[in-house]
């Protein structure tokens, strides 16, 4: 039975219950009696806004709310613009792949204006771009290109990762440790591969090196503690977390470890999850830039094709610590900034591949 959101206002509909609620306000999860997605009812206008104008809007998340992560991120996002604008957004969490062109159809269906696709879902799209040209998808991450009716939003993270793995290093040196940091994953999948070639690569830049592992999934909190205490015990100081809701796994062993142990976040933050041992986390402003991007739509502005943001537009990068960040001295931000200025004007160009990862490190020796 999936769980479904929906920031519009409370409607019975057959096979789903939904739990809305007016502008600003916040939702909680509800439980729907067969998994089927909302009908397209929308709220009424609010004040101010002429009824021939309303819009339907909806997410479609990369898997179930309450990870700590992107998908709450994700919905944080909606709530944002929901508050601002006044305009629901209709929200669903995932479980299975195939959910994912369940929504994005059944959305179409309904007549949906705007339905932003959070997961990684590019290869599914194209027909279904095809049967519903007057649905305007937005994928996160995607590299579809070509329709009048998607944006493919593409983030430059290799360049938030390098900074992260020269940020562990120094760090990791100037607290007493050695040079070499951990970096832990969710699973194999293509962009948290790109984020691990660009983490060693940072760490390398530094004069480090970076340990890798894989959790397997990104929900096994047990084993993400384990390989992070494996880290730990192989006297590793600073280890960053890139694994979902496993990420918590991560942190509890940071928060075990004596003091002088610390981890990094992913997602936009993830600080209140371990405010006393997260340092800095590599971040992408879903929270602030899908909410801006549901704006854009509104007001007409959104350009179909694919749109790369990052760091120039700060949209990804490294966020640091609002609990510890007095920890960080100015020097290691000093030389973060060098760096970001050198990936921006592309004297640094950090590798997308195994191959290039290699012939990196190599040139750096």
């Amino acid at each position: 039975m999936k769980r479904i959101l929906t920031l519009a206002l409370s409607l019975v509909l057959t096979l789903a219950v939904l739990t809305g609620c007016g502008a600003g306000s916040s939702t909680t999860p509800s439980s729907g009696g067969s998994g089927t997605p909302p009908s397209g009812s929308s709220a009424p206008s609010t004040a101010g806004t002429e009824p021939a104008k309303e819009r339907k809007l909806a997410m479609v998340a990369g898997g179930t709310f309450g990870d700590n992560g992107m998908n709450d991120a994700f919905l944080k996002a909606m709530e944002t613009f929901t508050a601002n604008t006044g305009i629901p957004v209709t929200s669903v969490e995932v479980s299975d792949f195939s959910d994912h062109e369940l929504y994005a159809r059944q959305f179409g269906d309904e007549g949906y204006d705007m339905v932003l696709m959070a997961g990684t879902v590019s290869d599914i799209m194209p027909n279904i771009l095809e049967d519903y040209p007057n649905t305007h998808y937005i994928l996160n991450k995607g590299t579809v290109d070509g329709y009048d009716n998607c944006t493919s939003i593409q983030f430059d993270e290799p360049a938030a990762g390098f900074i992260g793995g020269a940020f562990a290093v120094m760090m990791s040196e100037y607290l007493g440790g050695g040079n070499q940091v951990g970096w832990i994953g969710g699973m194999r999948i293509t962009d948290l591969e790109l984020c691990r070639y660009c983490f060693a690569a940072g760490a390398g830049y530094a004069g480090g090196e970076a340990a890798i592992a894989y959790v397997g999934d990104f929900q096994d909190i047990a084993k993400a503690k384990e390989l992070a205490l494996q880290m730990y015990g192989d006297g590793i100081t600073i280890v960053q977390a890139f694994a979902g809701g496993a990420a918590n796994g991560v942190y509890q062993a940071a928060e075990s470890m004596p003091e002088g142990y610390y981890a990094m976040g992913a997602a936009t933050g993830q600080y209140d999850l371990s405010p006393d041992r997260i340092l800095a986390s590599h971040i992408i402003k879903t929270d602030e830039y899908f909410a801006d991007v549901c704006q854009q739509f509104i007001d007409g502005e959104m350009p179909s094709g694919i749109v790369r943001v990052g760091l120039e537009s700060g949209a990804t990068g490294i966020r640091l610590s609002p609990y510890l960040g007095d920890m960080i001295p100015q020097e290691i931000r000093d030389k973060m900034a060098q760096i970001e200025g050198k990936l921006i004007s592309g004297e640094i160009v950090p590798p997308t591949s195994e191959e290039e990862l290699t012939a990196y490190l190599t040139s750096l020796t």
